[in-house]
């Protein structure tokens, strides 16, 4: 694939639930492997909820949706915000509601592909 071609994305907010942190986050994360999306960017912001941002990416934008349909069997996660971007898609998808809870001092990681 050449460099400059652009990967279908997905940029999503989830609340956590507060009860296991690590093992929601652990849940998500691993559901993302499995289907097979690669994480670009995450951050983490603490208080007052505890809401997971990620960017993640992936060959297929169908792999996208899917993932998508699996965090809906997920527990102790609540999606917040999801936008899909397909470069192969001409058509303009309204993303979801962007989410409530401000971004005051986000802890970021950044992942290099």
């Amino acid at each position: 694939m050449p460099a400059s071609q652009t990967l279908p994305t997905l940029r999503l907010s989830l609340r956590l639930a507060s009860a296991d942190l690590f093992g929601a986050m652990e849940w998500v994360l691993a559901n993302a492997r499995r289907t097979g999306l690669a994480p670009r960017q995450l951050s983490f912001d603490a208080a007052p909820q505890a809401v997971m941002h990620a960017t993640l990416t992936a060959d297929d934008a169908g792999l996208l949706w899917l993932f998508l349909r699996r965090l809906d069997n997920g527990f102790d996660v609540e999606l917040l915000v999801a936008d899909v971007e397909d470069p192969d898609d001409d058509t303009v998808a309204e993303p979801a509601p962007r989410a409530a809870a401000r971004r005051d001092r986000p802890t970021e990681l950044m992942l290099m592909a």
